[in-house]
């Protein structure tokens, strides 16, 4: 060979490499360069900003952390400091004294202290006062405990705004004893200021969280005051606090119990009134919610949290003016105090943006004009790969010895077909001789790599295909399901293999079209309709070549006789219990002779089906000892049959078919007795599998539901039911979890529920019914 015809391959190569460096990767850096650099700068300027607005929220919230808790701490020190107040005043005051001394201090501090709601004074011998505040009017209420047990009273005094006496009245005190009251115990036992869990008044809708403290009297009793807070005076305030734009204040307790806060009234309706049930919850309170957990697992201090793809500034305080270790929660959207670092930065984005685009479109239109020339070098280079590989796809197609051989398959002409055209699957059909018949010849699946053949559609099926093909042009659609021509044949050929694009060319013969080639989902078939006609050319001569003899060749097998031992098998054997010999056998109508009922469709049906797998059906056991342990399973399962009653069971070679409730109207015992049939007939198949020293080999599926059911066939014709529930069962049973498991469906579970064990499997798809539930079967209640 000359020198000069010699070609390097890694030249060819090395010269696209340098081309496309030139083109693509110096304006591609140049714009990346210069987006780093401005993306750079923005970034640090960004952060800085943004450090330092997070540095004054911090610093913003914490002032407000620390106002919030000297407020509550001041409405809270008329209880703690109130009390101490009085019980002094109650301790060392004579005893005649001690009501005028309640009443006076009471009435004064409800008049000057809006948070307090009302007092309580108790002794150990269940005397109980209460001053409160009038609800009907600007005046006081006084309540005195009399009388004991069940006939005791309340007794109420009214006075103006000027303590001057209104009225009296009285109503039962239903049992009332304060000595049983948690304010009182609490108090009692502790000997110092006890704080009691907050609870709620339904008749105002009031929070009330009550301090008390013990006493002796001058007298040598024990005595308990105690002072009522209203929680609204609290939340009113929380809600009043400005905590930047949309910022939130809460109080609540270690336990996550809210106290006072922000729409209270709804949470305490969502509570139904329930103090215990009054929590942080995430539907009301989504950000604060999140903020008490991390506090849960940080503790106090300040931290930062993401919700909904935003920022968070949240701070965990303690309140110490209270003896419930109360916590105060702050939680504020970063983008209040911050939100001028992010305008700054949209604006340097802005400009940054500005410039990036400048310099991406220099970029662009270098990388145009290189991009221009690149391509149209690929396009005569991909036309030349091209038109080599249809060479060689049709040199290695003529070449195939069997090629025009009638009996040799010829695989390689689907293959190529599907090769060249990309092609998820290229068919070859024949018409038949009638005309009215399109029988598939060879049809290549190329994502898997499989043949297949055989298929048969007719013209009543399929008669704007076939007229599609009778006027001999190629054609392709998008969408097969939609193209009248190509409907039927999309719904029966293409629809279970997931195909849509169809590319259709008849073969054509000396009398017009002897067939066709159909490609599905083939990008490239209009690339490569020439070379789809020549492989069209090459079937048509193949379709003349051959001559099917199969008529011929079957006619002494169809003309023939059936070999005598077929013949002793009839069509209706394979019963173990024949339809309804269980009922005859009963003393039904028919003297002991099974009567099978009449045809149609039996509404609830119970169906089990049973599965032996494994060395029972393995065809390399011993025959006998296999025709022997399936012949003890049939006959023990012929006694549970019919010592349960059902309807028939039957062998269908690995499967046994057990049936119950065969009839027009719903049986509604017959799911009862197939259950009670599954057990026993899972014992005695274990029992006799270990006996056999087998492992389990079976699985077990029942289902209840409306199946068809008549007389098929002639001389002899046989009872057979079809229908959903049969297939059903037999899915539950291929479906068991584990082998010697009864597997149900949720209908059969329904029925069955109250007089069975069960435990739920979970939930499965099953075609044509949706998500359903299964259960296993466990045994009786």
């Amino acid at each position: 060979m000359p020198a000069d015809e010699i070609v390097d391959p890694a030249d060819a190569h090395s010269d696209q490499v340098r081309r496309f460096l030139l083109h693509v990767g110096v304006p591609v850096l140049g714009v990346m360069l210069v987006v780093a650099v401005i993306g750079g700068i923005g970034l640090h300027s960004y952060r800085s900003i943004r450090s330092g607005a997070l540095a004054l929220t911090h610093d913003l919230l914490v002032s407000q952390q620390n106002y919030i808790a000297q407020e509550v701490g001041e409405y809270l020190s008329p209880a703690s400091a109130g009390t101490v107040i009085a019980r002094d005043m109650l301790e060392h005051g004579a005893q005649a004294a001690i009501q005028k001394i309640f009443n006076s201090y009471g009435g004064s501090m409800l008049r000057h202290v809006p948070q307090i709601h009302s007092f309580y004074l108790a002794d150990a011998d269940g005397h109980f006062n209460l001053i409160e505040r009038d609800p009907a009017g600007h005046g006081l209420e006084t309540t005195y405990l009399t009388g004991e047990g069940a006939g005791s009273q309340f007794a109420h005094q009214f006075f103006d705004a000027k303590s001057q006496p209104l009225r009296t009245e009285s109503n039962p005190a239903a049992g009332y004893d304060p000595r049983t009251r948690p304010w009182y115990t609490g108090a009692a036992q502790s000997g110092k200021l006890y704080w009691s869990a907050p609870y709620l008044i339904a008749q105002t809708g009031q929070m009330i969280i009550t301090a008390s403290i013990s006493y002796q009297g001058a007298d040598g009793r024990n005595a308990v005051f105690a002072v009522n807070l209203s929680m609204n005076e609290l939340t009113s305030f929380l809600d009043s606090l400005q905590i930047g734009k949309s910022g939130h204040a809460l109080i609540v307790d270690q336990d996550g119990h809210l106290l006072a806060g922000r729409h209270m009234a709804d949470v305490a309706k969502q509570a139904g009134g329930d103090p215990a049930k009054m929590t942080i919850d995430p539907t009301t309170y989504p950000v604060l919610a999140q903020a008490f957990d991390v506090y849960r697992v940080q503790g106090y201090g300040p931290h930062t949290i993401r919700n909904r793809k935003r920022d968070f500034i949240s701070i965990a305080a303690p309140l110490p003016a209270t003896a419930q270790k109360w916590v105060l929660l702050l939680v504020a959207p970063e983008s209040d105090f911050a939100n001028f670092a992010l305008v700054d930065g949209r604006q340097n984005l802005m400009f940054s943006l500005l410039i990036v685009a400048l310099a991406a479109l220099l970029g662009a239109l270098l990388f145009r004009q290189g991009r221009r020339s690149e391509r149209l070098s690929q396009d005569l280079e991909r036309q030349r790969a091209v038109s080599g590989h249809e060479s060689q796809a049709l040199q290695a197609v003529a070449s195939y010895p069997g090629l025009f051989d009638p009996t040799d398959d010829a695989l390689v002409l689907t293959r190529g077909l599907a090769d060249q055209s990309s092609a998820r699957r290229a068919s070859v059909w024949r018409i038949m001789h009638d005309g009215a018949t399109l029988l598939c010849v060879d049809s290549y699946d190329s994502h898997h790599d499989a043949h297949t053949g055989g298929f048969e559609l007719s013209r009543t099926e399929l008669s704007a295909f076939f007229d599609a093909v009778a006027h001999g042009d190629a054609f392709s659609v998008a969408d097969a399901a939609q193209d009248s021509r190509t409907a039927n044949f999309f719904r029966l050929f293409m629809r279970s293999f997931g195909s849509r694009g169809l590319f259709l060319a008849p073969v054509l013969g000396a009398t017009g079209p002897v067939g066709v080639i159909t490609l599905e989902d083939a990008p490239r078939a209009a690339l490569v309709s020439h070379f789809t006609t020549m492989i069209a050319g090459m079937v048509a001569a193949r379709f003349s070549a051959q001559h099917y003899s199969a008529v011929a060749a079957a006619a002494p097998e169809l003309t023939g006789e059936p070999p005598d031992e077929e013949a002793r098998h009839a069509f209706g054997d394979g019963f173990l219990v024949p339809p309804g010999s269980v009922a005859a056998s009963a003393g039904g109508p028919s003297g002991g002779v099974a009567q099978p009922v009449s045809d149609g469709l039996f509404p609830a049906v119970a169906v089990m089906v049973i599965t032996f797998s494994d060395l029972v059906t393995s065809p390399h056991a011993d025959p006998a000892q296999v025709i022997a342990l399936v012949e003890t399973l049939a006959t023990q399962l012929q006694a549970v049959a019919h010592q349960c009653g059902l309807y028939s069971i039957k062998m269908l070679g690995h499967r046994l078919v057990c049936v119950a409730g065969c009839s027009h109207t719903p049986d509604p015992g017959a799911v009862e007795r197939m259950a009670n049939a599954a057990l026993a007939m899972r014992e005695a198949s274990l029992s006799i599998l270990a006996k056999a020293d087998l492992d389990p080999v079976f699985r077990m599926g029942i289902d209840v539901g409306p199946v068809f059911g008549g007389m098929l066939g002639r001389d002899p014709a046989v009872f057979n039911l079809w229908g959903d529930a049969i297939g059903m069962a037999e899915m539950m049973a291929q479906g068991a979890p584990e082998i010697g498991t009864i597997q149900v469906t949720q209908d059969v579970y329904q029925v069955l529920r109250q007089r069975f064990l069960f435990r739920e499997r979970g939930r499965f798809f099953v075609p044509q019914a949706g998500m359903t539930r299964t259960y296993v079967l466990a045994g009786r209640r």
